[in-house]
């Protein structure tokens, strides 16, 4: 195995991360539309289709965890230097802004429902065992919960890495390893223990980062399947891609299909566990199709297309962190009476709850203090080469 050093720096992954959050705000633009819009109204099949086609956002942000986590640290030696230096990056990057914000929503729910009357009762919402519950499974407020299954995955990972290290042969099969251990916790363990919220634990999506972490620790062996240029095309990779994008397609397809019948018909055309067979196919194809897509806009898109790309994904953790609140306030403009301007305001919804996060997370960009609430952003990461076939191909 090539040394850690060896490894190509990869700005193609930030492109990923602007697919990811695009898919997270079409999700919660659209949320609000899937459940009150007319039913049998013409277009309601689209905003389902807009709204579950995009749902493999949490699962792929998972995967490129995995794939990061493992592509960065697989050849690194472990020592207690190492794991030391991986809590103090990785848990300053995304803890200190979780708790931040889970103090900012909780506190601005509880104003929205009980209002203000006096500052020791204000207080008091913050210091009692109810809070406590929701910032533990990150429920102060719906979007939380994912980042509160991130630090549970940077928690396990050190772990992770020193099985596959001690033990190579795991790096082979640690794919499979995670499936098993996300279809045990899913199909016995949650009713077993009783668990109110599955999708608040890591174990839910183990399948996801094990497949990020396998491409992560043979990525220079995997290079070429990924980035296909016309320079490495052959007829097996073109077959292989072919085939790996049909499975995702249909798969995707047979999501959408169940959620519209069940929405608008009010039933189920598939048993429950065969549809999460189905949605685990769509969220781990949906991975490795985006790393298809981010590597290819990379090398073929014009460069002010691409830096877009870039910086939408470098600032995605902010974007993740505030679009919620733009979606809380522009939810108050009715314009249900109104069938053409109701279109109008939907598309507008996704627009400005990428703008404006966006705006304002670029804006506190040039300032010491800007990772307490957003972690790393532009200003302060390494800036990207120009496109190029050495900075991606192993």
């Amino acid at each position: 195995m090539a040394h850690a050093a060896n490894r190509p720096y990869l700005p193609q992954l930030d492109i990923f991360r602007a697919f990811g959050i695009l898919a997270v705000l079409m999700i919660h633009a659209t949320s609000s539309i899937v459940a009150s819009y007319d039913h049998q109204a013409t277009l309601y099949p689209l905003y389902i289709f807009l709204n579950n086609f995009t749902k493999f956002a949490v699962p792929v942000f998972i995967f490129l965890s995995g794939f990061v986590l493992f592509y960065n640290y697989f050849d690194k030696p472990f020592t207690a230097k190492t794991i030391g230096q991986f809590y103090k990056k990785r848990m300053s990057k995304i803890l200190v802004p979780f708790l931040l914000f889970s103090f900012l929503y909780y506190g601005f729910t509880t104003l929205a429902q009980y209002g203000f009357t006096d500052i020791q009762t204000f207080i008091g919402y913050f210091t009692s065992f109810h809070f406590l519950k929701l910032l533990v499974i990150g429920k102060t407020y719906t979007h939380l919960y994912f980042v509160v299954i991130i630090i549970q995955f940077y928690a396990l990972a050190p772990l992770m890495l020193y099985a596959v290290k001690r033990f190579p042969a795991l790096g082979k099969h640690i794919v499979w390893i995670g499936l098993l251990v996300q279809w045990l916790f899913v199909y016995k363990l949650i009713a077993l223990l009783h668990l109110k919220y599955p999708g608040s634990y890591s174990f839910t999506y183990m399948f996801y980062f094990t497949a990020g972490a396998f491409i992560g620790i043979y990525y220079l062996k995997l290079a070429e399947w990924i980035n296909l240029t016309r320079e490495n095309v052959t007829p097996q990779k073109i077959m292989t891609t072919i085939g790996l994008w049909a499975l995702f397609i249909s798969s995707s397809i047979v999501m959408v299909y169940f959620y519209y019948e069940n929405r608008v018909n009010k039933i189920s055309v598939f048993r429950t566990d065969l549809l999460e067979l189905v949605d685990e196919l769509r969220c781990v194809t949906a991975g490795i199709v985006l790393l298809q897509i981010s590597f290819w806009i990379y090398t073929s898109w014009n460069k002010w297309a691409v830096s877009v790309f870039l910086h939408i994904g470098a600032t995605s953790f902010g974007i993740y962190l505030v679009h919620p609140v733009i979606l809380f306030v522009y939810r108050k403009i009715n314009v249900s009476a109104y069938p053409l301007l109701y279109h109008i305001w939907a598309a507008g919804g996704v627009v400005l709850a990428l703008l404006i996060p966006w705006a304002i997370v670029s804006l506190c960009a040039p300032f010491r203090w800007h990772w307490l609430l957003f972690g790393p952003l532009p200003s302060k990461k390494k800036q990207p080469a120009a496109p190029s076939q050495s900075s991606i191909q192993a």
